[in-house]
């Protein structure tokens, strides 16, 4: 598909695109794109989504947001606007593969190349990993809290930013408390489960290796993870309470911060989170460009409880949609396995309908 200097820039937007974070690394987005009528979707693949938990179909909608902010910012800085609006519930049933089309899109007018936006952009993108070890003490000035929120100010977000100081104890135990929720759920945890890659000297397409969570392990460990917390052996890793060990892990972690924050959404409905996930994208990209990393802790959401317990902590009235750890890493993360761009962006003439009017949102 690379027949238009559209195409040729979609194509390569598509390639930079997917090294966008999601839950489980699962990469839960597809492009379906007619070149006939030059107007594409963006959709959920169903293939790929997860499932385990009712709580993830946020968890999807987020992920596709900040792929989509990505996918815009390459285009854009290629020369094309797009324009693009949130398809109806007939357009939702309509795509190949019953993938859920979400937002259709169309590109404006070819403009200027900003060469150098896009190579900043990409080497971004590149070196953008999601460390889960510890960070420095560095602070966050109130230039980069002002910086932050503006960022999000275009999305129905609203922001919130807390401090190791005056949170981080009551977090670390609100993810002692119900972290290992996500082992006592069968489901979950075997859906988590078939995302951890044991072998690293094999090409994954997604997913995460120990070393994604833990940094440099050795044979012996991944030996006794892959045997310990194995789904089929769900009771007795309970009985030793090695879930239990885990989540003392990942509080220890917490409690260090240096920094946290939540984002609540200020409007019901699917769209709204999707935009939420764009604001989130805009997000994510200015902390790397200051060198910082983020950590989501996606337990203290994902589960009704300990989101209550977590608005509670916060002070909050709403209920988080997503919450993280974050600040500047000690060490640099390291890359997890990625989908090959052709199987995101599909060439699907037979479920496009003639465009509808668009507007810029």
């Amino acid at each position: 598909m690379t027949h238009t200097a559209f195409e040729q820039t979609l194509t390569e937007a598509v390639k930079l695109a997917r090294l966008a974070p999601s839950s489980h690394n699962c990469q839960p987005w597809a492009i379906h794109f007619d070149p006939v009528i030059h107007c594409g979707y963006l959709a959920i693949d169903n293939r790929r989504k997860l499932t385990g938990l009712p709580s993830l179909e946020r968890e999807m909608l987020l992920s596709c947001g900040i792929f989509f902010y990505i996918l815009e910012a390459l285009i854009r800085s290629r020369g094309y606007e797009l324009h693009w609006r949130w398809c109806d519930e007939q357009e939702q049933q309509k795509l190949a593969g019953n993938d859920r089309a979400l937002i259709r899109f169309m590109p404006g007018p070819e403009q200027d190349h900003q060469s150098d936006a896009f190579a900043s952009l990409s080497e971004q993108l590149e070196q953008r990993h999601t460390v889960r070890s510890p960070y420095l003490r560095t602070a966050l000035s109130e230039q980069q809290r002002d910086e932050l929120q503006a960022l999000l100010k275009p999305y129905p977000v609203s922001l919130g930013i807390f401090y190791q100081q005056t949170h981080g104890q009551a977090l670390a135990g609100l993810t002692q408390t119900y972290a290992g929720q996500d082992f006592a759920n069968k489901a979950a945890w075997r859906e988590t489960y078939s995302y951890i890659r044991f072998d690293e000297r094999r090409q994954y397409e997604d997913g995460f290796y120990l070393h994604n969570l833990f940094g440099p392990v050795s044979a012996g460990f991944k030996h006794f993870f892959k045997m310990a917390f194995h789904p089929s052996l769900n009771s007795l890793t309970n009985l030793l309470r090695l879930p239990d060990k885990m989540a003392k892990g990942l509080a220890e972690l917490v409690a260090c911060g240096p920094h946290y924050l939540s984002l609540n959404v200020s409007k019901d409905g699917d769209e709204a989170m999707f935009r939420a996930g764009i604001g989130l994208g805009a997000l994510w990209l200015r902390l790397q460009q200051w060198g910082w990393a983020m950590h989501p802790i996606s337990v203290l959401v994902q589960h009704d409880n300990a989101r209550q317990a977590l608005a509670e902590c916060l002070s909050q009235a709403e209920l988080p949609v997503f919450f993280a750890r974050f600040g500047e890493p000690e060490i640099a993360g390291s890359p997890a396995p990625r989908r090959h761009w052709q199987s995101i962006l599909l060439s699907d003439t037979q479920s496009f309908a003639e465009p509808k009017p668009t507007q810029r949102e």
